[in-house]
């Protein structure tokens, strides 16, 4: 049975935020802890390699162990939070976080490093399962675009300013200090939180998860993940793993639909704006970070560009999407998330065409707007899709929703690497450097105009009261 109209599409303007944008303020700064964390441990891998001697991949799975326990338990944090409660569980998240910060941070061997970060990674799936879910609540439905926007311009932020940020205290501290750096921020946010964040509705219990579903959710994605990354042991086997996650990903569409309590209900993924935005994003973030990860290698061997200057260029992105993820929140605000959801692809898709053109030759002073591209495409793109999926989702199953979009966005980052590396390394066989890298970029483009087709051709925004939520067909 369908979700009741009138009551899922009660984007009712109940339980908002007393202070809605001291509330978005707070989720900011979870959002730019994680996005600070996540960029700044990738500076300090070659001083922990060399301080705990050990292998270039061992010491890999500082970065992947958080990624991989990151994308697996966000959906699961997120249906969690929508029965205990999104602010309770959003608090805890900071403890998670906090306290894992400093296992890491005073971590006497490898071991005890990589357990840190895995509970770290339990920390953050709490945050960013509930930060979008959190601010959707909090703020009315006339302004959901502008402040998902301000908390999409707080994670820009926090990208671009980690590796310097992280290079900084690696040179006056140790490798250690770009783990305590969380400390102080997660204080903050304990401290502030109670008084922030919209209150929770009394009454609420841990609710009911299927374990099984969980288990098998946890093993697709970490074996889709593994797929993706060449880097890991084991990889010549990636078809037998693709295999047996596409068997186990059917087994678990299929018991979501027979259990009592699904941990992804079956009504929300028939939502079109649900799905559709969902899968949006994992097209767009393969976009963004394929050519992250593959313009800095192009520059530094194809056309031998100094490390800080390539650093500029990839800061050029971030800085790109903090400056226009707020103004774009607010766009959609005001004409309706769809056309301004289409000017962001059509932005990234001409910063992948600018991209394509580069010779060897191309001066450096074009080549910074190019990368400004790929991320203002990306800040105009993001704040409407994800407004656009919160508000078409029922208010009961905002945190399922939010674990959703960030599982998506990991999935994306994972997919554009593994492919812009597959072609860029089938293409430099054949034509040299220079030959793989436009290939890949051709793959880029043609991504992005297939996100751009898709756009086209959602269904007007939906999620207010009183528009029609279309759902897919049985």
């Amino acid at each position: 049975m369908l979700f009741d109209m009138q009551n899922n599409l009660a984007q009712t303007e109940t339980g908002l935020a007393e202070r809605p944008w001291l509330a978005v303020a707070t989720v900011c700064l979870g959002a730019a802890m994680a996005a600070i964390d996540a960029s700044i441990v990738s500076v300090g891998l070659p001083t922990m390699q060399h301080y705990f001697d050990t292998t270039t991949s061992d010491v890999a799975w500082v970065s992947l162990i958080y990624l991989l326990v990151l994308t697996t338990v966000v959906v699961l944090a997120g249906r969690l939070a929508d029965g205990i409660g999104r602010s309770r569980m959003y608090r805890a998240g900071f403890l998670v976080f906090g306290i894992a910060s400093a296992g890491c941070g005073f971590a006497p061997s490898l071991g005890v490093l990589l357990i840190s970060r895995l509970v770290q990674g339990v920390g953050a799936a709490m945050l960013q399962a509930n930060s979008v879910a959190i601010v959707t609540s909090s703020v009315p439905s006339s302004m959901r675009g502008r402040a998902i926007g301000v908390q999409g311009a707080a994670q820009a932020v926090g990208l671009a300013i980690g590796p310097a940020l992280g290079g900084f205290l690696i040179a006056a501290f140790t490798w250690r200090a770009i783990f305590l750096v969380n400390l102080p921020i997660a204080a903050i946010a304990l401290i502030v939180g109670p008084y922030t964040l919209p209150k929770d509705p009394a009454g609420r219990v841990m609710p009911r998860v299927d374990v099984l579903s969980s288990a098998l959710m946890a093993v697709v994605l970490v074996l889709a993940l593994v797929t993706l990354n060449p880097s890991l042991p084991g990889h010549q086997f990636w078809y037998v793993e693709l295999a047996v996650a596409i068997i186990l990903g059917y087994v678990f569409a299929r018991r979501q639909g027979l259990v009592p309590t699904p941990l992804v209900e079956p009504q929300l993924v028939k939502i079109r704006n649900v799905t559709g935005g969902v899968v949006l994003g994992v097209l767009s973030f393969s976009v963004l970070y394929g050519i992250i990860f593959l313009t800095p290698y192009y520059l530094q061997e194809v056309r031998h560009l100094p490390t800080g200057r390539v650093g500029l260029l990839v800061m050029a992105i971030a800085l790109a999407m903090t400056a226009v993820a707020p103004l774009a929140g607010t766009l959609a605000d005001r004409f309706g998330n769809r056309k301004v959801a289409v000017g962001g692809l059509i932005v990234l898709a001409a910063g992948a065409v600018a991209i394509f053109f580069w010779t060897p030759f191309t001066a450096f002073g074009w080549t910074v707007p190019a990368m400004a591209l790929i991320g203002a495409g990306a800040g105009v793109f993001t704040p409407p899709n994800n407004s656009s999926v919160m508000g078409s989702a029922p208010p009961e199953h905002l945190g399922v929703t939010g674990g959703l979009l960030n599982m998506g966005r990991s999935i994306g980052m994972s997919l554009g690497q593994a492919l812009v590396a597959s072609i860029f390394e089938i293409g430099s066989l054949t034509g040299g450097y220079y030959q793989g890298f436009r290939d890949a970029m051709i793959l880029m483009l043609v991504i992005a105009v297939a996100a751009l087709v898709m756009q086209w051709f959602m269904p007007k925004d939906t999620g207010s009261a009183g528009q029609q939520m279309p759902f897919l067909p049985d």
